[in-house]
């Protein structure tokens, strides 16, 4: 220390040098933290307001809202909750076209990790419930394949055996359903699932 002491009195004009970088240094990254901080407080005040706007309602003026909120703030964790805001929005107004552009920006975009299931799962009703199953069914595999223990997975596999179904595979969808009640007993799903099976002849 007291080497450190006696080179800084005798370099004054360095140290100040070096005190001075610290310093900006210091202070950047300050202002960085704070940006960031404020970015991501203005892109949750603006998905507040698309969410009163939809439920006031204003359904395409909250899916501008949400459009212009994107934009504007690409990289923030309330933006990704917008786009499966949209999607759900625009998926229980059965405009299912429209819904599925919501979800496919999100699961492009990888964040947050922790929608990514419920992007892919409503992308995967959106599909089924526009009459593309060939699509759902890519999407539906997809999902069972990284998030088979998802509270989503028996919708999903309910989603693909009403697909297969439609395809006219009834021996694949036989099986999806088998496959229901066997995961998931002593549950609707189950149930569900023991009804289609006696409908398509495959159950007792």
């Amino acid at each position: 220390m007291d080497r450190g002491l006696r080179w800084t009195l005798s370099n004054r004009r360095t140290a100040g040098i070096g005190a001075g970088a610290i310093a900006a240094v210091l202070l950047l990254g300050g202002l960085f933290l704070y940006s960031h901080r404020a970015r991501q407080s203005a892109a949750w005040d603006e998905l507040s307001v698309a969410n009163t706007m939809a439920y006031s309602g204003q359904a395409d003026a909250a899916v501008k809202k949400i459009e212009s909120l994107v934009e504007a703030y690409p990289g923030t964790t309330a933006a990704g909750y917008a786009l499966l805001f949209a999607g759900d929005l625009l998926y229980h107004r059965e405009r299912y076209a429209d819904s599925q552009k919501y979800y496919e920006q999100l699961v492009e975009r990888g964040q947050p990790r922790v929608l990514q299931p419920l992007a892919l799962g409503g992308l995967a009703l959106a599909q089924e419930s526009a009459g593309q199953c060939r699509q759902a069914q890519e999407t539906e595999e997809r999902f069972l394949s990284a998030y088979s223990d998802h509270f989503l997975a028996p919708q999903v596999h309910a989603s693909m055996a009403r697909c297969l179904s439609a395809l006219g595979q009834n021996d694949s969808a036989k099986a999806a359903l088998q496959k229901i009640a066997l995961q998931y007993p002593e549950t609707s799903w189950a149930s569900w699932a023991q009804e289609r099976l006696k409908a398509l002849g495959g159950g007792a």
